[in-house]
């Protein structure tokens, strides 16, 4: 299928080529490679086919390290594509592997969730989920324990990779099962470079037709182009998103292609439409809440049409990824401030209850993203496996199975997405907030996003500290790390001055730490029953805080330690609420002003640490006092008298003044940097119209 074909979804522009690997050889195995379909296809995106065809795979190998040697000897920083020319598949499906900026050594990977396929066409892969990378590939002589995936037949291997790649190809066609007639060529490069120790990634193709080997895979209706739409939607969502919230996405999003939206104004239009809903809420007026419950909806789907247009046309930005992320939380929080804003004014005040909820959603995602990192690093060991080529079975368990997974049955469809609606993700929270405006109740609102949450929380969390605790979960410590160096959850953690000083002066093992938030805790709640902060409560914070300086030293590895970011964050939050607790309900609304700042700075440290892997500066810690000083400095002054609601009000101020001011600066700079020294320049590269 060409990229022209019909019907269209999208501007010319939306369609584009960018031209990031144009000019790249491209292998094409088999007899007739130049008349093929999948030769036409690559010429559209800008790639040179070749012909390497009516050999065996020895000879194969051979010549495609030969070829693959004059492409590294000119010094030209240009991949290699390699494809069977039995391969049966559009330009468009190809976009997302072969014209994507930092092309580096990767293959096309079937999900047979995503399409009904025909295996044995296809190649099967074992693909670690969380590392996106082949750690098995098999061949007609190659056995594959626990597939995941299928192989779709395009290898791209990165010029950094090269060298590499054209050793091991040649020793591969010295092997035994390279004089196999039955062994694909193409399958046995892949083998050769997995096992051989080269990371290649894997791609997810997405839901196209393909096929391969006289065998196919059906995808998504109606044309590639409309297939690509269908894939633009982010797999993985919750159960009102993927059966209610996408489906009418992808009609706005078909609509925003066609008239060249921008992924980051497109972001800016739903904070901008969540922000309208929570005002009309403010209102207190039983139409607007009606309104705002419809915006709050209508935010959501714009929301996801973001990320649609930038999957779509491959333009992605760490920064649209912060904006959307941070846009969420911004949205969430101004509502439920709004319909607390509101129970004031109908005499019924809900400042603690409204904080509350805040408190859990920020607690929710604190551990959520802190256990996706414990997780990911504790995987660090697994490598792919590496072993000779003429092997005939990776290293994979002796009763593995050796076929992919059967389909769920519709029982295990039913558990699945009941899983997922527990989780509360976002667009089941947005429809508990949704119909909570359409009871017009503040306390029905409140009281029904703070209970689905809380369950949320207790699922999640329960669940994966039991699996902690039982050492059920292969949690093992990460071997790239040695002592003394920061990872992203020490980043995480928030520590200022004090408590890092007093980790430096004396370590203690990390359960000292979850002492030290238990003590803090302890003094929160003495504070709230006695209705005043004494001496001794500003003793119990300061050792508190000591400790959990002390049991936190980095790197925070734990099979527990992931837990520490939502610990201290629960911990100031209780403290905060029983400060305030003695105070006029109306009057309650400065803990949720300061806690709202400080959670934005927690998501904000949270989303640039995953999208350009940077923490805030060192001095807006030292500056804010972290959660350890923060806590200590509002005890003192309260153990003094001076009134809370000026200190918290004033503090909300100042602490998000410094924090926006601070994360402006560092993403300004990181995009200077990324504009100097990246050729990954989405909104400045040349595109070919089509």
């Amino acid at each position: 299928m060409s990229l022209a074909e019909t019907p269209l979804v999208g501007s010319a522009s939306a369609r584009g080529v960018h031209g990031y690997t144009a000019g790249a050889p491209a292998y094409v195995l088999g007899t007739g490679a130049e008349g093929t379909a999948v030769s036409r296809a690559l010429r559209e995106l800008g790639l040179e086919p070749r012909g390497l065809g009516g050999l065996d795979a020895a000879a194969t190998l051979l010549g495609l390290a030969d070829a693959a040697d004059q492409v590294r000897a000119t010094g030209a920083a240009l991949p290699v594509v390699v494809v069977p020319a039995d391969l049966r598949l559009s330009a468009v499906a190809m976009l997302d592997l072969l014209d994507r900026p930092g092309a580096g050594t990767s293959v096309a990977t079937l999900d047979p969730a995503a399409a009904q396929a025909d295996a044995e066409g296809f190649t099967l892969l074992r693909v670690d989920p969380d590392q996106r990378l082949v750690h098995s590939a098999g061949s007609a002589r190659h056995v594959v324990t626990a597939p995941t995936n299928l192989g779709v037949g395009i290898l791209l291997v990165g010029a950094a990779d090269l060298p590499d790649a054209i050793r091991l190809w040649r020793s591969a066609a010295t092997s035994p099962c390279a004089a196999d007639p039955a062994v694909d060529p193409l399958d046995l490069a892949l083998v050769a470079l997995v096992r051989g120790g080269v990371p290649v990634g894997a791609v997810p193709l997405g839901p196209y037709d393909v096929s391969r080997r006289g065998r196919s895979a059906t995808g998504a209706g109606g044309s590639a182009w409309e297939q690509r739409l269908r894939g633009a939607s982010r797999g993985g969502d919750g159960f009102f998103s993927t059966f209610v919230i996408r489906p009418m996405s992808r009609r706005l999003t078909r609509f925003g292609l066609a008239h060249g939206w921008s992924p980051n104004v497109v972001t800016v239009t739903s904070l901008a439409l969540g922000l309208l809903a929570a005002g009309l809420a403010a209102t207190d007026s039983r139409w607007a809440w009606v309104a705002a419950a419809v915006l709050l909806q209508l935010a959501l789907v714009v929301d996801c049409v973001d990320g649609e247009i930038a999957r779509f046309t491959r333009r992605f930005s760490a920064l649209g990824a912060w904006l959307d992320a941070v846009g969420d939380r911004v949205k969430e929080y101004s509502l439920i401030a709004a319909v607390a804003w509101v129970s004031v004014r109908r005499g019924e005040p809900m400042w603690l209850l409204a904080t509350a909820a805040l408190v859990l959603v920020t607690v929710r995602h604190l551990e959520d993203y802190a256990y996706v990192e414990r997780t990911r690093a504790s995987r660090a060991h697994l490598v792919p496996d590496q072993l000779k080529v003429d092997q005939p079975r990776d290293l994979g368990a002796d009763d593995a199975r050796l076929t992919l997974a059967a389909p769920p049955t519709p029982r295990q469809r039913v558990i699945y997405w009941g899983k997922k609606v527990l989780h509360m993700p976002i667009a089941e929270r947005y429809l508990v907030l949704s119909l909570g405006l359409l009871t017009f109740s503040a306390p029905v609102l409140l009281w029904a996003i703070t209970g689905a949450v809380a369950v949320a929380l207790a699922w999640t969390l329960g669940g994966r500290t039991a699996m902690a605790l039982l050492r059920l979960d292969g949690y093992r410590r990460d071997p790239r790390v040695s002592s003394g160096e920061w990872g992203h959850l020490d980043h995480q953690l928030g520590l200022g001055p004090l408590a890092r000083a007093a980790g430096r002066v004396r370590g203690l093992p990390f359960p000292a730490a979850l002492l030290g938030v238990l003590v803090v805790v302890a003094a929160a709640v003495a504070t709230a029953v006695g209705g005043e902060v004494t001496w001794l409560t500003v003793l119990l914070v300061l050792v508190g805080c000591l400790l959990v300086g002390a049991g936190c030293r980095p790197p925070l590895q734990h099979s527990v330690g992931w837990q520490a970011s939502a610990l201290l964050w629960s911990a100031e939050a209780v403290l905060v609420l029983a400060l305030v607790t003695g105070l006029p309900k109306p009057s309650q609304w400065c803990a949720y002003a300061y806690l709202a700042a400080v959670a934005w700075h927690r998501y904000d440290v949270v989303y640039r640490l995953r999208d350009t892997g940077r923490p805030p500066s060192p001095w807006v810690t030292g500056a804010t006092l972290g959660v350890d000083g923060r806590m200590l400095a509002l005890v003192v002054l309260a153990a003094f008298g001076v009134p809370m609601q000026p200190v918290l009000g004033w503090a909300a101020l100042l602490l998000i003044a410094v924090y926006a001011a601070e994360s402006a600066r560092a993403w300004r700079t990181w995009l200077r940097t990324q504009d100097q020294g990246s050729s990954h320049l989405p909104d400045s590269e040349p595109e070919v119209a089509l």
